[in-house]
Formats: structure tokens, C-alpha cells, sequence
């Protein structure tokens, strides 16, 4: 019997310092103690003896910087990795799946959800659909409670709008008044005719392919078949096919009357209105003006997919600090979406960086791909919306910061005081 005992003590042990270590390894430097036992804990009691395995340490690892540049608790950073290991085991890459952090970074989501909106953007960045309406459809989406299968299926709408050259962003609009907000609870064809009704009716044989693969996952809801997600594979070719197309190939429907999701975002292809006068010599930037308007922005709140002074991200408050008409950047020339931004100006090495200049940072595994942008200031400091602090302005030559940097763009060509 003491022979037993002393066996299983050995064995318990065993797997729990197995368990341990990696977590104190990976999370020591961003988490004191407590919180990180806090954070094992939880994903040991959801995920049982898995949760010391390679691939959820994989994940853990993968997630830190998120939650920190997310500012999430522990409990929440549990939950992400709870939730990104359901999405891989789903069939969704890592890479793939945490497009959906920060949306639900601070709601409660179950996993199955978060794999249905990881899922969303996979899709629609495949197919072309703008940054700044696939991320505000979401965002008004989650506003309106709609679960995961929800938001999937309005996010096909969108592909099967772009093939028929409706204009996305209104259509967006109109989806998110028509669509039922819990698709996996009622029967799917509430969410067909919806979807048929938002479209006119004008559906090509790709739609259909989204449609009734869309109902292939819902009927998935009624068993518990593992990788159910992985079936949505069927629909690459058609989302190749939609990313493909160039707008203005065939004659375009009407503009829809539909108030545009994202205000002053021009279709493409459609009218717009005559551009703003810009700002004489807006090239030239005097660096006490942007220090003003950048530090008027200082304490806004952050909200993900806005561009107010009521709430705003990273990306919105640095468009609305380059097109603020005492700085003078041309409207036309700024997109709301960090990635668009990176293409702005010329690329400048870190250490060169001056006033005037964005800074990109990466949460990602993959450092190319960029997650958050600031606006630097003076060659020590840069102004950025937080999730945690609202706008504020931080240290460019912090560790963490450093160690997350990917590139810097220039887009004036002189400064002055």
C-alpha cells in the first residue's frame, strides 16, 4: 500500500510540475505568481491533462502578447487560450483564429462562437472584403448580442453581394437590420431567406456554394462531430474566385439605399463628394501642431472599429490625427485600416523615426503582420490608442515595444517646429 501511495505522489507530481513550468516559463515576465496560477488553473480545469500538452503551450505562448496588448485579465487570458485551442482543433490556423481577439477581448463568447467569427475573417479577408467594414460589421454585429454562426453567415452575404457588385458597404448595413441575431439556435432557414431577401434575390452559382455550405455547419450544430469547421475548406475556391474579381468588370447594381456602415467610405466606382480643400503644403509638418492635436486626443476611450473622439483604435485615431485640418493629410490619401496604412509614404528604419512618422507593432506570431499602429511624436515618445488606457502617449524604446516592432512609414516630407 505505501508502495502505491508513494507511486501515484510520484506520478501526481510528475504531471503537474510537467504542467507548471512550461506556464512559469512563458508567463513569468508579464504575470506575477499568483496570476499566473490564477491563469494554469483555469485552463487546467477546462482542458484537463491536454492543457499541458505541446500544442495548447504553443498557443499559450502565442497568446501572451495579445493579452497584453489587449489588456485582458487572467481569467480572460484563460479563456482566449481555451478558445483559440477549440479553433485550431476546429481546423483554423492559430493565425487565422486570433483575427478575433480583439473583438471579443472583452465580452464573454463561448467557444464555439469565437471559432465562428475567427472563421468570419478568414473568409472575408480571402474575398476581399474591406478592412474597415468587415471590422465594423462585426463589431455592430456583437453590439447587437448576435452569436458566432450569425456573424459567419453575414459575412458570406458580403462575399455573395461582391459578386454581384452590390455595394459593401451599405449592403453591410442593410444585413445587420435583417439578419436574425442567433443563427445556431433557430432553424436555418430564417437565416436562408435572409440572406436571399438582403441580396434581391441575385445570387450566382458561388453564393450558392456559400449558402448551402453555411448549412452543412449549421446542421453540424445538431452533432458533436470533431473539425466541423474544417468542411467550410469546400468554399475556398469560390472565395478565391470573389477576391479575384475587379470591380467595375460588369454593369453595377443600383447603390443600395441603405445608409453606408462606415460613414464617408466611398463604393468603389461610385460618385463621391468633392474632396475637402486641403491644407497648403500639408508636406511639410510643424511638429507643435501635431503634438496639439495628438495630445487633444489624449484619455479618448477605446473602441475597436470607431474613429471618434467618444471612442476610437489605433487605427481610427491615427487617421483622424493625419486628416485633423490643422495637419492636413488629404482624406483620399488615409484609410482607416492599419494594413492600408502601411503602404502609405517610405519605409524608415526604427532608429530613424521622427515626428510625424507611424509606428506598426505585431501581436502575432507572424511579425509581419501588423496589429497596432501609433503615431510618433518626437523621436522618444509616440501617441497610440490603448485597449486598456484609451489614447496615450508611451516610450518607443520600452521592451515591449521594441521587441514587437515591425516597420515605420514616413509620410511628410519635412518638419518644422
Amino acid at each position: 500500500m505505501r508502495v502505491r501511495i508513494f507511486v501515484v505522489t510520484i506520478l501526481l507530481f510528475f504531471s503537474c510540475s510537467v504542467f507548471a513550468d512550461p506556464f512559469e516559463d512563458l508567463l513569468k515576465a508579464d504575470w506575477d505568481r499568483s496570476q499566473t496560477l490564477l491563469i494554469k488553473n483555469s485552463v487546467f480545469q477546462k482542458l484537463g491533462q491536454r492543457a499541458g500538452s505541446k500544442a495548447v503551450l504553443k498557443i499559450t505562448k502565442n497568446v501572451i502578447p495579445w493579452a497584453i496588448l489587449e489588456g485582458v485579465s487572467p481569467e480572460k487570458t484563460a479563456e482566449l487560450i481555451v478558445n483559440l485551442d477549440y479553433a485550431v482543433k476546429e481546423g483554423l490556423t492559430f493565425e487565422e483564429a486570433e483575427d478575433a481577439i480583439p473583438v471579443v477581448s472583452k465580452r464573454e463568447i463561448s467557444k464555439e462562437d469565437f471559432s465562428y467569427i475567427g472563421l468570419y475573417f478568414k473568409e472575408t479577408k480571402k474575398a476581399g472584403i474591406r478592412e474597415e467594414v468587415r471590422n465594423r460589421f462585426v463589431e455592430a454585429a456583437m453590439e447587437k448580442k448576435w452569436d458566432g454562426f450569425s456573424v459567419l453567415a453575414g459575412g458570406r452575404a458580403l462575399i455573395a453581394g461582391k459578386l454581384v457588385d452590390f455595394p459593401e458597404n451599405r449592403l453591410a448595413s442593410k444585413i445587420l437590420t435583417q439578419f436574425p441575431a442567433k443563427g445556431r439556435s433557430i432553424p436555418f432557414a430564417k437565416t436562408e431567406n435572409s440572406f436571399k431577401s438582403v441580396l434581391d434575390s441575385k445570387l450566382d452559382g458561388a453564393s450558392y456554394i456559400l449558402l448551402s455550405n453555411l448549412k452543412k455547419l449549421h446542421e453540424g450544430e445538431k452533432v458533436a462531430s470533431p473539425q466541423k469547421f474544417a468542411s467550410a475548406r469546400a468554399v475556398e475556391t469560390s472565395l478565391e474566385e470573389v477576391g479575384g474579381i475587379v470591380i467595375g468588370d460588369r454593369p453595377r447594381i443600383e447603390p443600395l439605399p441603405d445608409p453606408p456602415l462606415v460613414p464617408n467610405l466611398p463604393e468603389p466606382g461610385e460618385p463621391t463628394e468633392p474632396d475637402k480643400p486641403s491644407k497648403e503644403g500639408w508636406e511639410t509638418l510643424s511638429s507643435n501642431a501635431l503634438q496639439k492635436v495628438a495630445k487633444e486626443w489624449i484619455g479618448t476611450p477605446y473602441k475597436w472599429a470607431n474613429a471618434a473622439k467618444t471612442g476610437t483604435d489605433c487605427s481610427g485615431f491615427t487617421y483622424r490625427v493625419l486628416t485633423d485640418g490643422r495637419i492636413g493629410v488629404p482624406e483620399k490619401m488615409v484609410s482607416r485600416a492599419s494594413s492600408a496604412q502601411t503602404k502609405m509614404g517610405i519605409g524608415v528604419s526604427h532608429n530613424e523615426m521622427r515626428s510625424g512618422d507611424l509606428i506598426f507593432f505585431s501581436a502575432s506570431p507572424n511579425q509581419s503582420k501588423v496589429t497596432h499602429v501609433g503615431m510618433v511624436l518626437n523621436g522618444e515618445e509616440f501617441a497610440h490608442a490603448s485597449s486598456t488606457r484609451g489614447v496615450v502617449i508611451d516610450k518607443i524604446r520600452m521592451k515591449w515595444w521594441l521587441d514587437r516592432f515591425v516597420l515605420s512609414r514616413r509620410v511628410f516630407k519635412k518638419v518644422v517646429n
